[in-house]
């Protein structure tokens, strides 16, 4: 027997990306490793199944939840007790008329610091500012405000839930814009006749309907750093140019397109840090394959670690250490800037394209520089070592945002919470002190930069005294309190003494 319904809530809205987007389909694509999904006719849409596997995710996190309370919402395959799922979520078409990107990935061997063998690869994404249309529908059991929904709903427009793939890597941010609300109330004749005519009674999202869609937010760090180039910064774009060999990567934000340092760029070199501090303070020898070299205790609960044969899978997963795409705050004409790309010398023309491109005085903000690798034995330009890199020399950036999920270490490994903490701040004390160039050419006097500022605000309960509201962080971060920076001193302390002999997880 079907079941009864009372309320039928259908929610309609456009989820608006707030950094670039990657959902993967089957199959590939000849010039693409991983290709987005496509509909029977072609076209680029977000399935059902990841917006609901996104939005269940999320609930599970709330501290108000449990699990029966979330099957009951979202069905239950493994017993009858709850049936199945009360929320329907459609396929969305993603509505945008720009060319897709190509993002490119690798791992970087510890020995060698190069290209790690089998681990470069291609991915598409959908950039930022692509939208697509949410069609969710709740069937209610009862004539209860839906509570939890109004959370779900609260927690899109917030932009606190991320879809798609590599979400700690910069991509898979949305928010929810326009949304629109209409009740139809199915337990009786004149109901179901109002819903058949005229689609339901609409619901305002009124102040106090968003009162009760407030949540208690888990257990997380929410990082903000402002900072200034001191030596030019970027992240090579894949493809060269004509004139000028090496560029900038870019990608597409509003009419035109920015300057970018991807999240996946940033956690990467977080990352080699973080494993160089363990290295050190535990003496852990490097392995060989490179498989092995990426496993460390400490380093795979906060970044991440991808599942390997013989490994305990409690160890292994998603991370909790998300990275936005870092944006640069110079608008650069699309189409000026694709003929930068293609334009065929470094003459007065060139200068003109980048004139188009950027605005007014080019070379203040970009700088054309010429590089040669020196013959041992004749003093001369070697031969093919020749090359040209158009510097970002005069460019600024937005902040870089960290969001830290210590809720979920704090629901698998409890004691790792505080080591974990001493060991992200140490790393960022030593980002603030200059010790961490990023992007392109580190090796070659690019990538320095300089922190202006340092924020750090607590969401949810923490255990750890001193770790509450809002905190600025000093370059050595003075300014937290006595309690705090002992707790965990003493903490990461412990955790190197138990770990020492240990060696790689």
């Amino acid at each position: 027997m079907a079941r009864q319904i009372h309320n039928r809530w259908s929610i309609t809205g456009e989820l608006k990306a707030q950094t670039p987007i990657h959902i993967g389909g089957i199959g590939g694509d000849a010039d693409t490793d991983l290709a987005l999904a496509v509909n029977g006719r072609g076209q680029y849409y977000l399935p059902g199944t990841s917006l609901a596997g996104a939005f269940r995710s999320w609930m599970t996190q709330l501290p108000n939840q449990n699990d029966a309370s979330i099957k009951h919402i979202w069905g239950d395959h493994e017993t009858k007790d709850y049936g199945a799922s009360q929320i329907i979520i459609d396929d969305a078409k993603i509505h945008t008329r720009k060319p897709i990107e190509i993002r490119e990935g690798v791992g970087i061997d510890r020995h060698s610091g190069t290209a790690a063998e089998r681990f470069k690869y291609s991915r598409a994404i959908l950039p930022k500012g692509v939208s697509f249309t949410l069609n969710l529908t709740f069937d209610s059991q009862t004539n209860d405000d839906p509570i939890a929904l109004w959370q779900l709903l609260n927690a899109l427009q917030n932009g606190d839930i991320r879809i798609g793939a590599a979400k700690t890597r910069g991509l898979g941010r949305v928010k929810l814009e326009n949304l629109n609300i209409h009740r139809q109330d199915l337990s009786h004749a004149a109901g179901l006749f109002n819903s058949l005519l005229n689609g339901g009674t609409p619901q305002p999202w009124t102040a106090d309907l968003q009162a009760k869609a407030a949540y208690e937010m888990p257990l997380s760090l929410d990082i903000q750093i402002s900072w200034t180039p001191r030596d030019p910064v970027m992240v090579k774009a894949e493809a060269d140019g004509i004139a000028v060999d090496m560029l900038p990567l870019v990608s597409q934000v509003d009419s035109g397109v920015r300057f970018v340092i991807p999240g996946s760029s940033l956690k990467g070199v977080l990352r080699s840090h973080a494993e160089r501090i363990i290295r050190t303070v535990c003496q852990t020898p490097t392995g060989e394959e490179f498989a092995d070299q990426i496993h460390l205790n400490l380093i795979n609960e906060i970044f991440g670690a991808p599942s390997k044969k013989g490994r305990d899978p409690n160890q292994i997963g998603m991370g909790i250490l998300f990275l936005d795409d870092c944006y640069g705050t110079l608008p650069i004409s699309e189409d000026g800037w694709f003929n930068v790309e293609r334009a065929t010398d470094l003459h007065d023309g060139f200068k003109s394209e980048l004139k188009t491109a950027v605005g007014m005085k080019p070379y203040q903000k970009l700088q054309p520089a010429v590089h040669v690798a020196i013959d041992r034995w004749t003093g001369g330009a070697a031969e093919g070592m020749l090359y040209s890199v158009l510097e970002p020399i005069g460019v600024e950036w937005d902040p870089i945002g960290i969001q830290v999920d210590l809720a979920r270490l704090e629901d698998r490994f409890p004691d790792q919470v505080q080591p974990a903490v001493a060991l992200l701040l140490l790393v960022l004390r030593d980002f603030a002190n200059r010790k961490i160039p990023i992007g392109y050419g580190t090796n070659r006097g690019m990538g320095t930069v300089a922190v202006t500022d340092m924020t750090l605000q607590v969401q949810g309960d923490s255990d750890i005294p001193g770790l509450a509201g809002d905190l600025s962080l000093g370059p050595d971060f003075s300014q937290l309190s006595d309690d705090l920076r002992l707790e965990l001193s003493v903490a990461w302390q412990d955790w190197i003494e138990q770990n020492q002999t240990k060696g790689a997880a």
